[in-house]
């Protein structure tokens, strides 16, 4: 694997997010390949022995000083708490996004600034880059591993200060490289899926936290005529979009061979709303609020033709083309010009690409 070099002198120090695990390993060794040197910083944000052991394990092995934050308290409170009130209020969080400018990032900033350091780095997959004069994050080379939607709320003061020695690598580049170094790769987790369920999927997750009223059967409607056509396994269970997974819906719902598709929830009647209807799903404007941009939202409008809309749910993303407005109540309302966004979800991040730069974001709040 190539050197890269970051425009700071040899001997530079940097603190590292370190889990143990392939990504953050091989950071370290591309930033002593440039000539740096890296300090590893691991978030004990689950309170788990085993990570805390793996994550010296590995240190030790490779030769690197090590701290140990713990942070599991604030974790539970800004991550767990926040993930499950949403599910309880009928919204579909995103607890990446929010854990990256909260969690993660944060605390690496704040330690470096206690141990009088100024560079941070990570093991995304995802790039930064300079726009207008603003520091912004940009999708990493592997679109496959891309992690960029998950940094839109990170601070451009943050940013500035990041290096992210992986984002123009593949996954795959990435594996055969400490192949080639280690007869025994790293142990550490993968950062696939939500940390926090630990050995169980999601759903069983949300079945042993939630409230019990999330989880009562109840009613499911037709989304045009608010007939009832069925009966869901708890509102907590479902997303937009979905017509299998975490709790399918009685195939009771399914018409003339067509699938029934949830198309929103009601938790103050306890019920799920679903359709056969693709009408019922796709949206061309939606409002977002605790929202964020790079640049001022008008230079964005400038943009409109070029500016792309992700949303990470079930549903497919629209062409490039969008018109941002901030309304008189603060929220952004988004207009889609060429596509629809299909089957978003209130508490689902919105983020903004612009020639692959990530420009800002904010929580779909009305759809």
């Amino acid at each position: 694997m190539s050197k890269e070099r970051y425009e700071m002198a040899p001997g530079t120090e940097v603190l590292v997010a370190w889990s143990g695990g392939i990504d953050s390993a091989t950071a370290v060794e591309l930033l002593r390949e440039a000539e740096y040197r890296p300090r590893a910083l691991f978030l004990d944000m689950l309170d788990a022995a085993p990570a805390r052991e793996r994550a010296r394990e590995m240190a030790e092995r490779m030769g690197i000083p090590l701290m140990i934050e713990p942070c599991h308290e604030l974790f539970r409170r800004e991550i767990i708490d926040y993930t499950l009130a949403e599910h309880a209020a009928g919204r579909t969080p995103a607890p990446c996004s929010r854990c990256n400018p909260r969690i993660k990032w944060r605390l690496l900033a704040e330690t470096a600034d206690r141990m009088g350091i100024r560079h941070i780095a990570t093991g995304h997959y995802a790039r930064t880059a300079t726009l207008d004069g603003h520091v912004c994050f940009r999708r990493g080379a592997d679109a496959a591993k891309d992690q960029s939607y998950y940094l839109w709320d990170v601070p451009e003061e943050i940013v500035s200060r990041a290096i992210l020695p992986l984002g123009g690598y593949t996954k795959q580049a990435v594996k055969a490289g400490m192949a080639r170094r280690y007869t025994v790769l790293p142990t550490g987790r993968e950062s696939m899926g939500v940390c926090f369920t630990g050995d169980s999927n999601y759903e069983d997750f949300l079945r042993r936290h939630l409230p019990v009223g999330c989880l009562t059967s109840g009613e499911a409607v037709d989304w045009r005529t608010g007939a009832v056509v069925g009966r869901h396994e708890g509102y907590g269970l479902y997303t937009a979009g979905q017509k299998r997974g975490i709790s399918p819906i009685a195939s009771a719902l399914n018409k003339g061979g067509k699938p029934m598709r949830v198309v929103s929830l009601d938790p103050s009647r306890n019920r799920v709303v679903v359709s056969t209807e693709e009408e019922a799903l796709s949206r061309r404007t939606v409002w977002l609020t605790a929202w964020r941009t790079v640049v001022a939202p008008a230079m964005l409008s400038r943009h409109a033709d070029e500016l792309e809309i992700r949303v990470r749910g079930i549903g497919r993303n629209p062409q490039k083309g969008a018109r941002i407005t901030v309304e008189p109540d603060g929220q952004m309302r988004i207009d889609l010009l060429n596509d629809s966004v299909w089957a978003p979800m209130p508490g689902q991040p919105a983020v903004f690409y612009l020639n692959d730069c990530v420009v800002g974001g904010g929580i779909l709040d009305r759809i």
